[in-house]
């Protein structure tokens, strides 16, 4: 704006300085009152005639009313030429005023370049030049005083001059309207190249909001596969634990099989003690017949088959809890090997998509650039444009316009510049966010290293739990058979128990037969003692009554006769055997009884 009103300025002082009519006018005044003073007064017309052009020059581009006024000022010029003619006599008395209006005209000449020095640096030249041309006119004046000729053919030079400029000038009027048409096209087509530039910038601006967008998802991706991360982290803690829990429960389950194995071998040590003492039990009972052995052998047999269901039902209880655990391990094994196989494909996955959107916002980040730099190339050109057209305008007094252009030069370029401040953002986010990236990739890499080494920890614990197992199971087999070897030994002891029972009930009958013979003996006994006392007491009257009649007799007999005594023995032993035969058919009677 001070360009505008220095320039407007500059433009008003030579209108208001340049009127050459008045000083024509004044001229003849001078030349009226001194008649005899009509050759100096041609002199400052030619000065004037001399300067008119400048001014000419100065008005021909600046305002359409000086071409209105140049018809009249070439013919006032004409009338000018046509004094000098007549007054070119009396040149020589008038130097010394044209001196003095040349010192004048260089006073206002120094005025103007003053005043038009800072930005009419060309009218300045133009302007020294003619002065020193006028200059060196004056010298060629002072020098040929009494060359009046040479200064008409330099008074009609210049007047072909001062034609020449006006058709100049006429040509570069029409010259610069076309230009200003031009101008004018040019300008609407900046309008609407910097409408384009604004919409271009708009759009450049939602690209940089999906940028953003873009990148907050990023962002997101990335919590999400820390959260993930943190997740693999606990079920492999879990896993490891679990794992532990295991090998625990199998230490467990093997110290029980050893504990059933040592409660077995008691057992069996038991048997064998139980069968040793059955087997001292029954000697004992065939010699001493008792039942409390007996007795005590069924509720020790009763209790070991007790022990032996209970060892039978715990074994079978450990080896399905032994069972179920090894099938949830196994399913947990296997989940965890498809939970770590799932967060390797979900992490490939993010890292694929992670890197495919990192890779689309970098060339979405070079695109914009090469778009940014085309048009800050094209706002470069539209600012060097406008800035000519705003020389032009100013010259030509178009303020507003060049405003509006200023204003939306200025807003492009803050939005230029607040683009370029984003794009630096979004480089730095980038970068970051790349970082962030490799980081996740380093730490995921560990990870997978990590579940890596504990998955096949796990899985050497599980092959050393299968192992063990293994070893369970033919442990558990050996224990299984040796439960049955026991179980068959207890049913051998039960048999042998129910064979002792039988054999007891047939011992206890035999024992029913032994004293029912005995008490058969015994009656037989005493009956065959009772007929023995009767006959014995018989005799003993008998020989009680011989004696009393034959006593000397029979003594005489007896004592002569050696054979008395033997008849008496042979008759005790037929009475004897009599009996015998007696309970012989007694014991054969209950015997065909029994």
């Amino acid at each position: 704006m001070q360009t505008t009103k220095t320039r407007n300025g500059s433009l008003e002082g030579p209108q208001r300085t340049s009127p050459a009519t008045p000083r024509s006018n004044r001229l003849p005044k001078a030349a009226s009152s001194e008649p005899d003073s009509a050759s100096p007064t041609c002199p400052p017309t030619k000065t004037l005639t001399d300067r008119s052009p400048k001014v000419i020059e100065r008005r021909s581009h600046r305002t359409p009313v000086c071409e209105k006024k140049r018809p009249s000022r070439v013919a006032e010029l004409e009338c000018q030429l046509v004094q000098l003619q007549e007054e070119a006599e009396e040149a020589k008395r008038q130097l010394l005023v044209v001196s003095a209006k040349l010192e004048d005209s260089q006073r206002q000449l120094v005025e103007l370049s003053a005043a038009e020095e800072a930005r009419l640096q060309e009218l300045c030249k133009i302007s020294q030049e003619r002065d020193r041309a006028w200059r060196s006119e004056l010298e060629a004046f002072q020098e040929q005083h009494s060359v009046d000729s040479a200064a008409l053919a330099s008074s009609m030079n210049e007047t072909q001059r001062l034609k020449l400029q006006l058709e100049m000038v006429l040509k570069s009027e029409a010259a610069q309207a076309r230009q200003s048409e031009v101008e004018i096209s040019e300008i609407q087509a900046l309008k609407k190249d910097m409408e384009e530039a604004i919409s271009i910038i708009g759009s450049l601006e939602v690209q940089l909001r999906d940028s953003e967008k873009a990148e907050g998802d990023a962002k997101a991706t990335v919590t999400e596969t820390k959260q993930q991360l943190e997740i693999a982290r606990t079920t492999i803690d879990n896993l490891l634990s679990d794992g532990s829990k295991f090998m625990d429960s199998f230490s467990l389950v093997a110290s029980e099989l050893e504990e059933s194995r040592a409660q077995v071998n008691s057992l069996e040590e038991v048997v064998r003690k139980l069968q040793q003492g059955h087997s001292r039990a029954c000697s004992q009972a065939l010699v001493h017949h008792n039942g409390d052995c007996h007795d005590s052998q069924k509720i020790r047999c009763n209790s070991l088959e007790l022990e032996m269901e209970q060892l039978r039902s715990a074994l079978e209880a450990a080896e399905m809890k032994y069972q179920e655990e090894q099938i949830q391990r196994i399913v947990q094994t296997q989940r965890a090997h498809e939970l770590m196989e799932q967060m390797k494909i979900d992490s490939r996955v993010r890292e694929t998509e992670l890197e495919s959107a990192v890779n689309n916002s970098k060339t979405e980040i070079i695109i914009l650039k090469a778009s940014l730099y085309d048009k800050e190339a094209e706002l470069r050109s539209l600012s060097d444009m406008n800035k000519r057209l705003h020389e032009e305008l100013e010259k030509r007094g178009t303020n507003q316009m060049e405003s509006d252009l200023a204003l939306k030069l200025k807003q492009s370029i803050a939005s230029i510049r607040e683009l370029k401040a984003d794009l630096m953002d979004k480089e730095t986010t980038l970068q970051s966010i790349a970082a962030e990236n490799e980081q996740l990739k380093s730490e995921m890499r560990k990870r997978e290293m990590e579940s890596h080494k504990a998955y096949e920890a796990a899985i050497a614990e599980v092959e050393l739990a299968r192992a063990a197992e293994k070893e369970a199971t033919t442990r558990l087999g050996f224990v299984t058979e040796e439960a049955d070897k026991s179980s068959r030994r207890a049913a051998r002891v039960a048999e042998q128990l129910d064979a002792a029972k039988v054999w007891k009930s047939e011992m206890e009958a035999e024992l029913r037969r032994l004293r029912v013979q005995a008490d058969q003996w015994r009656k037989a006994a005493e009956a065959a003692m009772a007929v023995l006392t009767a006959s014995n007491n018989e005799r003993l009257v008998e020989r009680t009554g011989s004696l009393d009649f034959e006593y000397h007799s029979v003594d005489k007999k007896l004592m002569s006769s050696p054979l008395s005594d033997d008849l008496d023995d042979e008759s005790q032993r037929k009475k004897n055997n009599n009996v015998l035969r007696r309970i012989s058919g007694l014991w054969k009677k209950g015997q065909k009884l029994s």
